[in-house]
């Protein structure tokens, strides 16, 4: 039965076609064709006549191999190799990439059987198309690393990062890019809210950054959060997708941090406090990029820590040298020992002083005094005298008068002193055994007891 004129071909001439290119091929038909194809055929009369260097370039690949290229049964040979004409190419190649061996087996295979110009590269070509192979294909070789710009101010860029869950909580990560200073905060809802109730924190302490870099996290990529960093105008970089080298200063704290965390685990101490532990001595410690501690370079100095005691103490010798000076200059000045018997001012009533005793010595001019009425004043050795209580005293020194009984016995005692009496020691003695003593001016008889002494 016959197919109409505008009918397309018959189905068993589209197989019988088929299925006679799909033959494998034989070195008659590659010699067959290798005589029809015209840049072939030129090769074969050039080699079985004598080569003449060729005008035609396409010819070059095969007169740089001039003298390895034979004949052999009517098919060109390089070396073991079979010179195939172009129409068989095709098949050839699709033949390689069967079993999925590779680029560089692909080609061995190749060399051991067939060649023509640019067969590598054709190889190269159609292993790459190859969806198979391109699936199960490894990683290419790794970039270089390409680091971060060093911010010359700190807090210019801080990197962040979760670390969690550990230890039945989640941890914010901040690490300052410049002095490498590192922030670390315990989360129980790692959530963009969270995250930027914490940033705001720190950034009221800091100030707020110009750059931060991240990874792409819900919490980092939410509407929330990009609104965020915005309205402060802060560049933010995330990370690409499953890339954590990008942000590798934060991923590296991370690693330490949790390694120092897992050390920590025998202590007998609350979460925070092996967190503050941590962060004092890893600020104070140099890093390996800077060589710099993170605190000199964050805040100028380091960190004050138990270890500070050991040094000489800079501040103490600056501070007797120039207590040692101002006495030179002004002379001796007094000094109570603890547990000294001193009497204090008293600023609350008419009393003026109170007995005391010395507690202890808050500076060169400063001293904390118990009161004999159980109570602890602070005072300035200028607000201060010495007293020295004896079990027979006449008069109490808790009482005000005690003062004026002390002057009252040194007038007598001097009075009694084997000296020349003068008409103003009798009328010293007479005004203090006839008039009554006056409250009020008790220093009046300190002044007139005085210049009794100077007399005598």
């Amino acid at each position: 039965m016959k197919s109409n004129d505008n009918d397309g071909p018959d189905a068993s001439e589209v197989f019988n076609i088929e299925q006679i290119e799909n033959l494998p091929m034989t070195a008659k038909e590659i010699a067959k064709e290798t005589k029809r194809n015209p840049m072939l055929s030129c090769v074969y009369q050039h080699v079985t006549s004598g080569w003449k260097k060729p005008e035609d370039t396409s010819l070059m690949p095969f007169y740089n191999r001039r003298d390895e290229i034979t004949t052999q049964h009517g098919c060109l040979m390089w070396g073991i190799r079979v010179i195939i004409p172009t129409k068989f190419r095709k098949r050839i190649l699709e033949t390689l990439p069967a079993s999925h061996l590779g680029v560089v087996k692909m080609k061995g295979i190749a060399r051991s059987y067939v060649w023509w110009p640019g067969i590598d590269k054709e190889i190269e070509n159609i292993s790459k198309s190859c969806s198979g192979c391109a699936k199960i294909q490894n990683n290419p070789s790794k970039a270089p690393v390409h680091p971060w710009e060093w911010p010359s101010v700190p807090w210019q860029r801080i990197h962040i990062d979760f670390a969690g869950p550990f230890l039945n909580k989640n941890f914010l990560i901040m690490v300052d890019a410049h002095s490498k200073w590192p922030e670390v905060f315990t989360m129980n809802k790692i959530t963009s809210f969270k995250t930027i109730e914490i940033l705001r924190t720190v950034f009221a302490r800091n100030g707020i950054t110009e750059q931060i870099v991240s990874d792409n996290g819900p919490q980092f990529t939410s509407r929330e959060f990009d609104d965020f960093t915005k309205k402060n105008a802060i560049k933010h970089f995330k990370s690409a997708p499953y890339h954590p080298a990008t942000n590798g200063l934060a991923e590296r704290f991370v690693q330490t941090f949790k390694r120092s965390m897992n050390s920590m685990k025998n202590n007998e101490m609350s979460l925070n406090k092996k967190i503050a532990n941590f962060l004092l001595l890893y600020r104070n410690a140099p890093h390996s990029v800077t060589n710099e501690t993170p605190a000199t370079l964050f805040h100028g100095k380091n960190l004050r820590t138990f270890l500070d005691l050991i040094r000489p103490d800079t501040r103490k010798i600056v501070a007797d040298k120039t207590m040692k000076n101002a006495v030179e200059e002004r002379g001796t000045i007094r000094e109570f020992k603890e547990n000294d018997h001193v009497i204090v001012r008293d600023y609350r009533n008419n009393d003026k002083w109170i007995n005391g005793q010395i507690r202890s010595k808050l500076g060169p001019l400063s001293y904390e005094v118990n009161t004999n009425q159980g109570s602890v004043w602070k005072r300035h050795i200028d607000q201060m005298r010495d007293s020295k209580p004896k079990p027979d005293e006449q008069c109490s020194l808790n009482d005000p008068m005690a003062e004026i009984c002390e002057q009252q016995e040194s007038v007598t005692s001097y009075s009694n002193a084997p000296c020349s009496e003068s008409p103003a020691s009798t009328h010293i003695e007479n005004a203090t055994s006839e008039q009554p003593l006056n409250k009020r001016y008790p220093m009046r008889v300190r002044k007139q007891t005085k210049r009794l002494i100077e007399e005598c």
